[in-house]
């Protein structure tokens, strides 16, 4: 169904808009709003987006372009068969201690026929962009990541697939480089 994308895209640039609006000042620690009873969103949400459908079984979750494999598109299964790893990171964004499970994304680059010498754009459902070799990616350890503590990966938490690095790893520490609500890996150049 590609009537979900663009559904999806507004439920990812919810996710931009709310970590964006989550630098509150010192002055608005003092204000005198109300308490509520209720966690807020962002208690409950640190993502703070809204609930999105997951794509159905036979719908691409990702989509490869411009290696020697031509066009490709991943349902889940198609990538998971791939082959999967886990690891344990400090997740930099709710800056606690996450397990997620994934493809490597050397074992992706690969099946798209992508070189490890090409640029690539990992591009989000909202669009949002990020470039690097692929050969930058491979030695960070990227992997694609569709669990999250043994769980499906919701849309509104920056699922259902997003890009994770390991502790350590010289992507780690790039924030720009963990791409949530992954829609596509594309060859910028060769």
């Amino acid at each position: 169904m590609t009537h979900r994308r663009p559904l999806l895209a507004v439920a990812a640039a919810l996710v931009a808009l709310a970590l964006s609006a989550c630098s509150g000042s010192a002055a608005d620690a003092g204000s005198s709003a109300p308490a509520s009873a209720s966690p807020s969103a962002s208690e409950t949400n640190p993502y703070g987006a809204a609930v999105v459908d997951p794509l159905g079984a036979d719908e691409p979750v990702l989509t490869l372009d411009g290696g020697s494999a031509g066009k490709v598109g991943l349902t889940l299964a198609e990538l998971e068969a791939l082959g999967t790893t886990t690891v344990t990171v400090n997740e930099p964004f709710v800056q606690k201690v996450q397990t997620f499970t994934g493809v490597p994304l050397s074992a992706v680059l690969d099946r798209g026929g992508i070189a490890s010498t090409a640029t690539v754009d990992t591009i989000a459902l909202n669009d949002y962009e990020y470039s690097g070799l692929a050969s930058d990616f491979e030695a960070s350890d990227a992997i694609i990541a569709t669990q999250r503590d043994g769980q499906p990966i919701p849309y509104d938490q920056g699922g259902p697939i997003r890009l994770v690095y390991p502790d350590g790893t010289s992507l780690s520490g790039v924030l720009d480089a963990w791409n949530w609500s992954l829609d596509r890996l594309s060859v910028a150049s060769a």
